[in-house]
């Protein structure tokens, strides 16, 4: 892996005034994290990004519009490894930055994977963002190969927000945000970045803290959460924190904004609010359902986890606030639905509108089962919600109008307006302010195929590849050409994988079951809830299921060089479910050139 101080910050582009510059920290931070099987807080000490008054467990949020430059610059002012953990392959201080999601060159001081920023030393980003990038909802973390679990576990992400004021025009799209108004008139917005930190509590043997098996038919995930005694340090700091047994049983549950269960405020009834939900998580997927918390109910803080879903069954069982779900992403959806529940799954973005009408406390429920083979619902957090009641006779109705007004307040253009307006009346539809057109048959210039693999062995670990052959730093598996747009078949032998490939977007296509079903169509025998309103959008993450075939396309159509595609569960790809991609220059199959 190249030295970030080797290749310094080269590169340089001309920078509008007006473009943001971040400067943040990589550095052992103390603090504490509450833990819900116990009722108190365990004190801990991570690997943390520091900077812009951020003192939580997570990164600092950032913003850009198109057209500038983002600057990011990173100190790593971690201690170098010792010796030992170097042996044991548990060095975990050097990192770097990936920008998921966004359009930007993946070489240079841009979203480059491949160098490594080591400890003592710092380097300074420059992510050129095109004027014809989407706005929406985007993020970043770590994406060190070997260390990318141990500090995503830690919390090491942040929401990375793309701005936009464009108006749609006849022949081009517009930001969806110009619809959500203006002044006193706009949607309220709240980021949550979901996450779950896999700290431990060590005994002398530098064995993490954990009740003994407590019987021999118990199944694993069954087993009682690790413990911390008082005078405890929670950290991240060993391979044996990671891996879908520890992360399902280890009972650190799903946390919000770098706290778990904690009660969130800045929402507000009488108008809509606009939720960027982000999954930053190791593993477990999240079913987001928001319900209001029943009057009399005790504090959530004051229920232990294991009397939890007691608390949720009697104090949250309550009709679910509609949500309209209108981006996955940051990638604006070709017409808004309504949904019950938000289904996200690690490395995906979700955006959707709620309205309140009655002020109060909500609870949002992840409906996902986390403990492998039965269900345990949890609460991630809470809601806040404050003003005064402001019911209306229909919520979808109300969005509707509302919408169309602030269409009518900000689009001059007569012919734009009509089609944004009528778009809004039929099914809530925003094909104006979607950025990518559907792929047509006739573009298609090529095929790849893609298989992720677990080949599990009996004396030793399972072999974790995408295609039988695990990832190599530095390897090339996969050559591609700029200008070309190309039909992808990607499937898994063993298990679920969110698949996710750095710098272009794609389209999905179909999804089919073992038999060839499609699982997409509700009312039938092979139908899969997960994959609701999927086929038709476009993503750069999407869960990729056991015999599943997913038919996506994408094109390649700006930036050449050296990037990956992978598992998104953190220790998968750590343990080499992952490949190098090269794109190159027409003509150029076996020429690397890097650009910015």
């Amino acid at each position: 892996m190249a030295s970030a101080s080797a290749l310094g910050a080269g590169n340089a582009a001309t920078v509008e005034p007006a473009s943001p510059s971040y400067e943040v920290s990589v550095e052992f931070a103390e603090g504490e994290i509450y833990n819900p099987w116990t009722g108190r807080n365990d004190k801990v000490e991570l690997r943390a990004f520091r900077g812009e008054g951020n003192d939580r467990f997570m990164a600092p949020e950032l913003r850009v519009s198109p057209g500038q430059v983002l600057r990011l610059g990173v100190a790593n002012n971690l201690a170098p490894c010792t010796p030992e953990e170097v042996e044991r392959e548990e060095c975990f201080n050097s990192t770097n930055i990936h920008t998921h999601g966004l359009w930007v060159s993946p070489g240079g001081n841009s979203d480059n994977v491949m160098i490594s920023i080591d400890p003592g030393h710092r380097f300074d980003y420059e992510f050129v963002i095109p004027d014809d990038h989407p706005a929406g909802t985007f993020w970043y973390h770590p994406h060190m190969h070997g260390a990318t679990s141990a500090q995503l576990g830690s919390g090491m992400a942040g929401a990375l927000i793309i701005e936009g004021d464009r108006l749609p025009t006849i022949g081009s799209p517009g930001d969806v945000d110009i619809l959500f108004g203006q002044g006193e008139s706009a949607f309220g917005e709240q980021v949550l970045l979901f996450s779950q930190i896999q700290y431990g509590c060590f005994d002398d043997t530098e064995k993490i803290k954990a009740p003994a098996w407590p019987d021999p038919d118990t199944r694993p995930w069954e087993l009682p959460p690790w413990t911390c005694d008082e005078g405890d340090v929670g950290k991240v700091s060993s391979w044996d924190q990671f891996g879908p047994l520890r992360e399902m049983t280890s009972g650190r549950l799903i946390g919000v904004n770098g706290e778990v269960q904690p009660t969130l405020s800045g929402l507000s009834t009488g108008r809509f609010q606009r939720l960027r939900m982000i999954h930053a998580g190791l593993r477990r997927s999240v079913n987001v359902s928001i319900r209001r918390v029943a009057d009399g109910a005790p504090a959530l803080r004051g229920i232990t986890a294991h009397e939890q879903r007691g608390w949720i069954s009697n104090f949250c069982s309550g009709d679910e606030v509609a949500q309209f779900h209108f981006a996955d992403d940051g990638l604006t959806r070709n017409a808004m639905r309504e949904v019950d529940e938000a289904v996200i799954h690690a490395g995906s973005r979700y955006d959707s509108l709620v309205y309140f009408e009655q002020p109060g406390l909500y609870c949002m429920v992840n409906d996902q089962s986390w403990r492998m083979d039965h269900e345990d619902h949890r609460v991630i957090g809470i809601l806040d919600v404050g003003g005064e009641a402001a019911p209306v006779d229909n919520v979808a109705s109300h969005l509707m109008h509302t919408l169309r007004e602030h269409a009518e307040m900000r689009i001059d253009d007569q012919r734009v307006r009509e089609r944004v307006i009528g778009d809004l009346s039929g099914e809530l539809g925003l094909s104006a302010f979607t950025w990518h057109e559907a792929v047509r048959d006739d573009e298609i210039t090529g095929y790849q195929q893609a298989t992720f693999s677990i080949v599990e062995q009996e004396d030793s670990p399972a072999i974790l590849s995408i295609d039988g052959l695990p990832y190599e730093h530095g390897r090339i598996d996969r050559t591609l050409t700029l200008g070309d747009v190309e039909e992808w078949e990607i499937t898994s032998n063993l298990a679920e994988h969110p698949f996710h490939i750095h710098v272009n977007p794609f389209q999905v296509i179909a999804i089919l079951d073992e038999d060839g079903n499609d699982v997409t169509v509700e009312g039938t025998a092979a139908y899969d809830s997960d994959y609701d309103g999927v086929v038709g959008g476009w993503r750069d993450t999407l869960l990729i299921k056991r015999d599943y075939k997913v038919t996506m396309r994408t094109r390649y159509r700006r930036y050449i060089g050296d990037f990956v595609m992978h598992c998104h569960f953190a220790s998968h790809g750590d343990a080499g479910m992952m490949q190098g991609i090269r794109m190159v220059m027409p003509g150029s199959p076996t020429t690397q050139a890097m650009m910015h």
